[in-house]
């Protein structure tokens, strides 16, 4: 059974926690800055098994927003602080993974051939998520209604899944990819306002859907009645990538990572700090458009107090509930583990553009690393100058 490890970077920050092998090199990586408006930052976590030739990785918190309405559009056009790196058109959740997979794994060919529930944290834990979610745009609602904006949200989708692909590498390799995430997305209808076009986490959404059970969600985005906007995005997302030979091994390796991967407690509670101070900064500009009562700002400064400390101490209840349901887990699970290969495979130092020390099999012709820290070796001929820029990959070399 394996334990659960720390994800530490480069500086020895610990990043996350999840269960993995004791023959995993493991690492990770934060992207600090504002992704979203409501993501302040990011976190990578990567498994490399040298041995088999496994990758596991996992990704924490992303949102993109689409923007129907044309008003809304052209406002967002005159404004200078928008994060346009985060605003794209809407794709469906299984185009979105199946993007994912294709672009991580660098599969020459990459062919869907099933889908199942994904039991990662969040997938466990259905309604707790789904009240997360909520809690944050029905505490907008209230702030809406403050802001004389009213608003309505519909067609909510939180959804956690996995699909399997048979995959082909550039070297010709028949490999297995498995990718999965823990999906949300909501359409919503608004009036438009300057709080809405900056923030749609600080004002857009209105006074529906609070007592909306995840259960009745919709099962498609985008197709129902024409809306203002839609958030959508992942909470987490997770990839695997090993030759066909060991897929049995190394997806055991992954669903172990999966049910146990969580960003650390202490990231988490600062991941919701920025995001409350986010929103009072976002108010503080709309104010100053707007009059309002002393009393009606000490509300809502009230409620976001309370938005932070609810979001917290779910966050808290889930990662202790976590870490108390593995150790149990291991405690009573007589599962024998599959035979590892004794065979060692040789290895070569590479230096990271940090200055990092790491190893790659010597099967490996070339070395890269992604925008994310997370380096990779690749068999056979390297990938042209088009792909590299676009996956953002610069090639290392040898220490």
């Amino acid at each position: 059974m394996n334990n659960i490890k720390d994800f530490t970077d480069q500086y020895g920050r610990t990043l996350a926690h999840a269960a993995i092998p004791d023959d995993y090199q493991i690492g990770g990586a934060l992207v600090d800055g504002f992704q979203h408006e409501s993501v302040p930052f990011y976190i990578t976590a990567h498994a490399i098994n040298p041995k088999t030739n496994t990758m596991i990785f996992g990704l924490s918190d992303e949102k993109y927003t689409t923007y129907k309405n044309k008003m809304l559009k052209m406002t967002l056009n005159s404004m200078s602080d928008v994060r346009w790196d985060s605003i794209r058109d809407f794709v469906e959740p299984e185009v979105y993974l199946d993007t994912f997979a294709k672009a991580l794994s660098q599969m020459k060919e990459l062919t869907p051939i099933g889908e199942a529930a994904l039991p990662s944290v969040c997938g466990q834990n259905q309604n707790q998520t789904y009240n997360d979610f909520m809690t944050l745009y029905n505490d907008s609602f209230q702030r809406d209604a403050s802001f004389g904006t009213p608003s309505k949200a519909n067609n909510i989708l939180v959804k956690s899944f996995m699909r399997r692909y048979n995959g082909i590498a550039p070297s010709g390799a028949q490999c297995s990819v498995i990718a999965g995430m823990d999906y949300n997305g909501i359409e919503y209808y608004s009036t438009t306002s300057m709080l809405s076009v900056i923030n749609p986490l600080a004002g857009l959404l209105g006074s529906a859907i609070k007592n909306q059970q995840a259960s009745n969600s919709s099962t498609k985005l985008g197709e129902g009645t024409p809306c203002d906007a839609i958030d959508w995005g992942a909470r987490n997302k997770f990839l695997m990538v090993c030759p066909k030979e060991y897929e049995n091994e190394a997806f055991n390796d992954f669903m172990d990572f999966v049910e146990t991967f969580h960003m650390d407690q202490t990231l988490r509670q600062r991941y919701y700090e920025l995001i409350s101070q986010r929103i009072q900064m976002r108010m503080q500009e709309t104010m100053r458009f707007q009059s309002m009562a002393q009393q009606s700002m000490m509300n809502l400064q009230r409620s976001q107090q309370q938005l932070t400390q609810t979001l917290a101490a779910n966050s808290r209840a889930m990662s202790d509930g976590i870490m108390d349901s593995w150790n149990r887990k291991m405690a009573s699970d007589s599962r024998i583990s599959q035979a590892r290969s004794e065979a060692t495979m040789g290895v070569n130092t590479y230096t990271t553009t940090y200055g990092q020390d790491v190893q790659v099999g010597v099967t490996a012709d070339h070395v890269y690393q992604n925008q994310y820290g997370d380096v990779y070796g690749v068999s056979g001929n390297a990938p042209d100058q088009e792909t590299l820029n676009d996956l953002n990959w610069t090639e290392i070399y040898k220490k």
